[in-house]
């Protein structure tokens, strides 16, 4: 009777055992599924920064060179004005 005991109870070990690997996997997969998907969305918004990053620094080199070339306009125009007022005066 004792090894019945101790047989049932192998086999209940066995059944027990059988029964965590499977749910065990299972769930390393949703988990490792999840972590993944985690990782992809990071890195998406990661990348996402990084060109609103590229795009701000750009515009503010658009934006300098529209002042410098707007400000040599206006140069240009008060330089053509003074010719302009001194060829009247001659």
């Amino acid at each position: 009777m004792e090894n019945g005991w101790l047989i049932l109870s192998i086999i209940a070990l066995f059944f027990l055992s059988m029964y965590a690997y499977c749910y065990g996997t299972t769930n390393y997969a949703v988990w490792k599924e999840e972590k993944d998907r985690q990782r992809k969305v990071a890195e998406a918004q990661e990348k996402e920064q990084r060109i609103k990053a590229e795009m701000a620094e750009r515009q503010k080199l658009r934006d300098e060179k529209y002042k410098m070339a707007n400000a040599r306009s206006l140069e240009i125009q008060k330089e053509l004005k003074r010719l302009e007022k001194q060829k009247q005066h001659v």
